[in-house]
């Protein structure tokens, strides 16, 4: 569930085959805006008062589209992934597709509907990033703590032979200390050079408030 204004974005998904819809309602009245049609949906998230991404991977599905408070679908880009969206609203992220060798990129999804490319990226399990106040997103994949600047230039911060696939979503806290759970450990790293967390209403995994995020109109 996603929380903005008086907005709610609801999803019911059947585990057997992973595909199910998307419902947005009036906190107010409880009215429905709009419900989807039936889909793969995957990851989700706030892109100012009333509005939200909405994700969809598998069955042959790529997708991202953005949804006003009326529940009009303004928009589709052709990728899918952990998209951050900072202050000034721009759309940003890893790609995440269920494909070996990895396709995916670190990639920018543009107003007109296309979208910018950054690095690729190699092995497939992704924590959610973090984005910065300056926009440099951070990320663990493949066994490395990345770095991905506003030029979509990457810096490895840390490097080890690790391919585990239970992890956290990343927390960027004060003087840029980044943290994340990987299966029974928390890693820790200091000096990372990053900035506090940008104020945008979706800079991280669950907008930095767990479960139900919320974006004051």
């Amino acid at each position: 569930m996603r929380s903005s204004a008086n907005r709610i974005l609801v999803g019911i998904t059947d585990g057997s085959s992973s595909i199910g819809v998307c419902t947005i309602l009036d906190t107010a009245t409880g009215r429905i805006v709009t419900t989807t049609q039936p889909g793969p949906y995957q990851h989700k998230a706030i892109t100012g008062a009333g509005s939200f991404l909405i994700g969809q991977q598998g069955y042959g599905a790529f997708t991202t589209t953005q949804y006003d408070p009326e529940g009009h679908a303004q928009q589709t880009w052709p990728s899918h992934g952990m998209m951050l969206v900072d202050h000034h609203g721009t759309i940003r992220g890893p790609e995440s597709e269920n494909i070996t060798p990895s396709r995916s990129r670190f990639r920018v999804l543009k107003p007109d509907s296309s979208l910018s490319n950054g690095p690729p990226l190699s092995g497939y399990y992704t924590t959610y990033p973090a984005l910065d106040a300056h926009g440099t997103a951070v990320l663990w994949r493949d066994g490395k703590l990345l770095t991905v600047n506003p030029d979509l230039q990457t810096r490895t911060l840390f490097a080890q032979d690790d391919d585990r696939a239970v992890m956290s979503r990343i927390l960027l806290l004060e003087q840029g200390h980044v943290l994340f759970g990987l299966h029974d450990e928390l890693l820790i790293f200091r000096n990372t050079g990053l900035a506090q967390l940008d104020n945008g209403p979706w800079p991280c995994g669950d907008g930095n408030l767990h479960g139900n995020p919320a974006v004051l109109a």
